[in-house]
């Protein structure tokens, strides 16, 4: 059974390679507008909490798209 960080993990990838042209910023507010709430259960999402995600994406083997590759 996957942990709920491995939900989030693969559900910000996911919606990192949905919309390449998205920011840190941009894909936190959607997370905001989903009502997902931060690993440590907060509502506001900050840059560095999404980026952290995915990190954790990357070295999961997820593949994101090359423009956020270079962020991450």
């Amino acid at each position: 059974r996957k942990s709920p960080q491995d939900r989030l993990m693969t559900l910000i990838a996911g919606i990192a390679m949905a919309d390449p042209s998205l920011s840190l910023r941009d894909i936190g507010a959607q997370l905001e507008r989903m009502r997902e709430r931060t690993p440590r259960g907060g509502s506001t999402w900050s840059a560095s909490s999404v980026k952290k995600q995915l990190d954790q994406a990357r070295k999961a083997g997820l593949a994101l798209p090359m423009s956020l590759q270079d962020v991450v």
